[in-house]
């Protein structure tokens, strides 16, 4: 008698005699990899804090690998268009994104339609590290602190400007304006440097920018700091206040973090692997000490923590943006 299976049960059964070999394809490939370069897509420009970080850990992953790790810099629409390239990739584990919570928890509610998915279209590897965001301004500016700032836009209405480039200056902005009833004009950059420079050429009143950029031109005297966006004062900027202090900021604390994703779909072994190399790099007294000094600390963490953190950010930073009265674009 023929046994007839249903086409169903056919594809069932097929795919449990398949399933050791596809298993043990993806052992073999986990054991030699890499066997050719990795590239690392970063969604925001050269010379961005996210492209420090980058570049030098993709150093350091070449060294440990054996195999040339290029950095990407695929800069645009606040970082969607780099992390929707890593999120079609073949997951191999030869496109990597290192980026920000711009990309990975506040872009889902920035952006209307967004072209990839946060959650589902990535496998976290390792989260970075994190800092915090200033409020600059140019040495010749006429306020000097916080409080003259917002003074300065109260009694000069549409004529303050803040620059921005990413999630963090974006919510920063638009909550001080909403909260301290200020009329300040947004002017949206695709990088941090390029903000500056029009901040110092004048173009812009002042910019909500991290920490580490920042650092060069305000230890120059080329520009001075007027707040930072964390609860704490920063270590590296003592007597500077925090935007907390504004009226009606009382417990606002914004913060920046950057992380490591590779496509849904990457092998796990691999996944392991690189998350082995990347919380190396985060553990190294070398980075550790370099990235203190800039106003950054680096944090490393298993693929588990991180997925889990991407979620709790995501709703963190959904009620940030509608507290901030930002329609999403």
């Amino acid at each position: 008698m023929t046994l007839s299976l249903k086409p169903t049960t056919r594809r069932a059964a097929l795919a449990f005699l398949l399933a050791p070999a596809a298993l043990a394809a993806l052992h073999a490939q986990a054991q030699t990899y890499p066997s050719k370069a990795i590239r690392i897509i970063v969604p925001f420009a050269a010379g961005t804090a996210t492209d420090t970080i980058a570049r030098l850990a993709a150093q350091q992953l070449s060294d440990a690998l054996k195999q040339p790790v290029v950095v990407d810099n695929r800069a645009g629409a606040n970082g969607a268009i780099g992390a929707d390239a890593v999120a079609k990739a073949r997951p191999d584990g030869y496109t990597l994104l290192i980026t920000t919570n711009t990309t990975q928890a506040a872009n889902p509610s920035l952006v209307k339609s967004l072209p990839y998915d946060p959650q589902k279209d990535f496998a976290p590897v390792s989260l970075l590290g994190k800092g915090a965001f200033v409020l600059a301004t140019r040495t010749d500016a006429p306020f000097n602190s916080l409080a003259d700032f917002v003074a300065y836009a109260k009694t000069n209405p549409g004529k303050a400007s803040y620059a921005s480039s990413n999630s963090s200056g974006i919510v920063s902005g638009a909550t001080l304006a909403l909260k301290s009833q200020l009329e300040l004009i947004h002017v949206p950059y695709k990088s941090g440097p390029a903000a500056i420079t029009d901040v110092l050429g004048g173009q812009t009143s002042t910019v909500f920018v991290d920490v580490q950029s920042a650092l060069p031109q305000l230890r120059s005297g080329k520009l001075k700091a007027l707040g930072v966006t964390t609860a704490q004062s920063h270590p590296l900027l003592p007597g500077v206040s925090s935007l907390s202090s504004a009226p009606g900021m009382a417990g606002f604390d914004l913060g920046y973090w950057m992380a490591v994703y590779a496509p849904a779909g990457t092998p796990a072994p691999i996944v392991q692997a690189l998350n082995q190399q990347f919380t190396q790099f985060t553990q190294s007294k070398d980075v550790v000490d370099r990235f203190a000094g800039l106003g950054f600390s680096i944090e490393g963490s298993s693929s588990t923590a991180l997925e889990q953190f991407t979620r709790s950010e995501t709703i963190k930073w959904r009620d940030l943006i509608a507290t901030a009265g930002i329609t999403p674009e």
